[in-house]
């Protein structure tokens, strides 16, 4: 049976979340947008109108979106080389100036339930990525990237299932340029390590689906 629970979006829209085994998947209520999610890109979702009507993404969007999903393998190969900023490039979008930074002190970086928990439980280490990506559509987003590796498998497991549920804290982002509300997010586990990404508009107005794609693609293209 599905897990379900509720997310509101930074613009008053609920969205129902029913997390099943490919991760949270959002579905369109009132005047929710279909956003894609771990389970896969969001594609040309539409917007539903209250009267019933939908809108859907510009083409623009849509490019965006289709690009990076079309061509996220071979970018991932790309980055497994080091090369990052030709990974990003291959998805048509542009990775400006990366900030990075490592510790042994996870819980400092955090809050909430999410640094209650690594008191407790202290990792081994945090790397953190800060960067901005461009699109095609002209929006410009910013993108924070964090990999906690813990010193047990099953620590790992514990840790991610907290940090994946919206509202219990969170990692600091190395420059708080914008808020980060958790609203475009995605994680996966690799060995003992979680990497997760969350994504933030800055210029432009990226539709939601944009920026949760580019969180996805920020996660796969990180090692």
């Amino acid at each position: 049976m599905p897990e379900e629970r509720w997310r509101t979006l930074p613009d008053g829209r609920r969205i129902l979340l029913k997390k099943g085994r490919g991760g949270p998947v959002a579905v369109a209520v009132g005047t929710a947008v279909a956003l894609g999610a771990s389970g896969g890109f969001g594609g040309t979702a539409a917007v539903t109108g209250s009267a019933g009507g939908t809108s859907a993404l510009s083409a623009a969007e849509s490019a965006v979106i289709r690009n990076i999903q079309s061509n996220l393998g071979k970018a991932k190969r790309t980055a497994r080389r080091g090369d990052s900023r030709s990974a990003w490039q291959q998805l048509r979008m542009r990775k400006g100036r990366e900030r990075f930074e490592n510790a042994v002190e996870c819980a400092a970086l955090t809050y909430g339930q999410v640094q209650e928990f690594l008191i407790g439980t202290p990792c081994q280490s945090i790397d953190r990525w800060q960067y901005p990506v461009s699109d095609e559509a002209g929006n410009t987003m910013v993108v924070a990237v964090s990999k906690v590796t813990m010193r047990r498998a099953t620590d790992t497991r514990k840790f991610r299932r907290l940090l994946d549920e919206h509202g219990t804290g969170d990692i600091r982002p190395i420059v708080a340029l914008v808020p980060f509300t958790g609203h475009h997010y995605d994680s996966r586990t690799s060995g003992r390590s979680i990497i997760s990404a969350e994504a933030e508009p800055v210029t432009g107005a990226p539709a939601d689906e944009v920026l949760q794609a580019t969180a996805e693609a920020a996660v796969a293209l990180t090692s």
